[in-house]
């Protein structure tokens, strides 16, 4: 257990009644799931909540850098949610699809146009305990700002200015940095940083408290659980247990008869997300949407390396580059999320992310069934076909 330099909590996490927290969308079904946490829900909840007005109505959204109908399933359902809200403002760098639903579209800095205080630095012993000012290394361009800017000023506006240090951010990173000991003009005439002093604790779960027992784990029963009394408590089991994926060839053989290929999704390394496909050095290197498939299952289906092919589900179709492979297992299709830019220097197309034909996997699948747990969609559980995109 690596030491963290010591910080003040600016997160307002104490400012949440506990009444208010227990009504955060999708806790009712999610006990212990990511609602269970301040600042914790999942997309399509929400979409429920604007469209039904369950478990109550949200009539407006914030969104800050979340290109939201491109990141999780049922895209075009989000897109609904989008359009049927009262009020939807986005701060973006680029008009994403989901900044195009929204009547408002505030311009962000990039992370050169801003600063900023960054702590907790990974990869080293030393770097958890390392502070340092990042200065804006341009102005920013136009009219952006800095979504830190943008929450303070919205703040002050709604009369919470003295909860955030009357919209000085300097400040709050002089509260946030007090109990280090380090003033910001300090860090800031430190151009790489400054470490704070502090150790690494050996067998912390054996050093004993003021009863004179030891400390133990972070469970309840203070010990190592294999058997995990909070699963239980909320009518989970608590042991692990494999359960069959709620769609797949054996959950359900009847969808499989039409749709017999496991469906799964990964990152890929060349883009982030749905950033950087206009970019014309990266584009190059990848210049249409793809998925993996098996020389065996490519060689049934008829389907040609680098040639365009079909995916659909129940729910969609997509067109992409197949890219047949021995690296994936036969009887897989594995695609790859965030396709939607245009890159106008080297004449590539964009996509329709709600359209058939489109190259958006997120329209392929669906929010009806989910973890039960954690609330996860099978965005890599979920079954399809393939054609040769030239076959009907």
């Amino acid at each position: 257990m690596f030491p963290k330099a010591p910080l003040n909590d600016v997160s307002g996490k104490e400012f949440l009644p506990k009444e208010m927290a227990v009504q955060r969308i999708g806790r009712e079904r999610k006990p212990i799931g990511p609602p269970a946490k301040p600042g914790n829900c999942a997309a399509y909840d929400v979409f429920t909540a604007i469209l039904e007005g369950k478990p109550y109505p949200v009539k407006a959204l914030l969104n800050f850098g979340s290109n939201t109908v491109m990141s999780t399933g049922e895209s075009r359902r989000a897109r609904e949610a989008f359009c049927a809200l009262e009020f939807g403002v986005a701060s973006e760098l680029f008009m994403t699809p989901t900044a195009g639903l929204c009547d408002i579209v505030l311009p962000a800095t990039s992370f050169l146009e801003m600063s900023n205080v960054t702590s907790g630095f990974e990869h080293r012993p030393e770097g958890k305990l390392h502070l340092q000012y990042r200065p804006a290394i341009v102005a920013p361009l136009g009219e952006r700002r800095s979504d830190t800017w943008m929450i303070f000023e919205l703040a002050k506006r709604l009369g919470f200015g003295d909860r955030f240090w009357g919209g000085d951010i300097d400040a709050a990173y002089e509260c946030e940095l007090a109990p280090s000991g380090i003033t910001l003009e300090r860090l800031k005439a430190s151009p790489g940083g400054m470490t704070v002093a502090g150790k690494p604790r050996y067998e912390k779960h054996a050093q004993k408290n003021e009863g004179g027992a030891p400390g133990g784990f972070a469970t309840p029963s203070r010990r190592v659980e294999i058997y995990s009394h909070t699963f239980a408590a909320h009518g989970y089991p608590p042991i692990p247990e494999f359960v069959e994926p709620a769609i797949s060839p054996v959950s359900q053989p009847d969808l499989a008869k039409d749709y017999p290929l496991v469906l799964t999704n990964a990152k890929f390394t060349t883009f982030i997300h749905s950033q950087q496909r206009a970019l014309p050095t990266l584009r190059r290197a990848s210049p249409h949407p793809s998925a993996e498939i098996h020389p065996e299952t490519a060689k049934r289906y008829g389907i040609e390396n680098k040639e365009w092919m079909v995916v659909e589900t129940p729910r969609a179709a997509i067109k992409v580059k197949a890219r047949v492979t021995e690296r994936i297992l036969p009887g897989v299709v594995c695609c790859q999320h965030g396709w939607w830019q245009e890159c106008k220097e080297l004449e590539l197309p964009g996509y329709n992310p709600f359209a058939d034909g489109g190259a958006n996997p997120s329209v392929l699948i669906g929010s009806e069934l989910s973890d039960p747990v954690s609330g996860s969609l099978p965005h890599r559980s979920y079954l399809c076909r393939v054609r040769p995109a030239s076959s009907r």
